[in-house]
């Protein structure tokens, strides 16, 4: 995996597993003093996400924001399973299989969550922004492309003083591929939450998110210490 050389970057910081991992990869490799971190509180039913990232950066050392934007959950959750108090049911995996936009998806919110880092990023003098977009699950949204990033820095480059780039090394990979890197860095998985249904920090084992995230640690032969609410057979 090659990153960018860069002096300062800023990672978009979710609390999940890729963003997590991410978030390790970049500390070793620039350093805490030069890695911050944003989150995002858009009105997400696994807010407890927005704690499991705190809980990285405070082990981690690095500086961490936390943005609300909460009226992007007020928009979208008509249409939207993601968010807390919507109508719409959560589906399960076999629902969402070939489903070019499932009710997971949050209408443009990684397109906002790019402007936002791009501004932070500009006001810190960061060169670079790291996310963890992965378009390699079972199921996937048309902005965790790497064709959405080559648009976002196409709009970027129009910036005529301050060059910024979006970078997101997990693209190309599963999410089997990220577990071995994490390994590699003695990543605590269970400061992670990669659930859309949780209650507390205990996630469903049902969900889209879940079956991707327990298929992939079965994969990698790697028993994953976040609790379930149902019981795993690691194999």
């Amino acid at each position: 995996m090659n990153l960018p050389e860069a002096k300062k970057v800023v990672v978009n910081l979710s609390g999940g597993l890729d963003s997590t991992i991410l978030t390790y990869v970049l500390v070793d490799h620039y350093g805490a003093d030069n890695v911050s971190a944003l989150s995002f509180n858009y009105g997400q039913k696994q807010s407890v996400e927005l704690q499991k990232a705190k809980t990285t950066t405070n082990k981690l050392n690095i500086q961490h924001k936390v943005i609300d934007i909460t009226f992007l959950g007020d928009i979208v959750s008509p249409v939207c399973a993601n968010i807390a108090g919507s109508d719409i049911d959560m589906p399960d995996i076999e629902d969402v299989l070939g489903d070019p936009q499932p009710p997971t998806y949050v209408p443009y919110r990684n397109l906002i969550l790019s402007s936002l880092a791009f501004s932070y990023a500009e006001a810190n003098d960061c060169s670079a922004i790291f996310t963890g977009l992965q378009s390699h699950d079972l199921y996937g949204y048309w902005d965790t492309s790497i064709e959405f990033v080559s648009r976002v820095n196409a709009v970027s480059h129009l910036n005529r003083q301050h060059e910024i780039k979006v970078h997101a090394p997990f693209v190309d990979l599963a999410k089997v591929d990220e577990i071995a890197i994490a390994e590699k860095l003695n990543v605590p998985y269970e400061d992670s939450l990669t659930c859309y249904e949780p209650t507390g920090d205990v996630s469903c084992g049902r969900c889209p998110s879940c079956a991707e995230r327990i298929q992939n640690f079965i994969m990698a032969g790697v028993k994953d210490p976040a609790p379930y609410a149902i019981e795993i057979n690691w194999g």
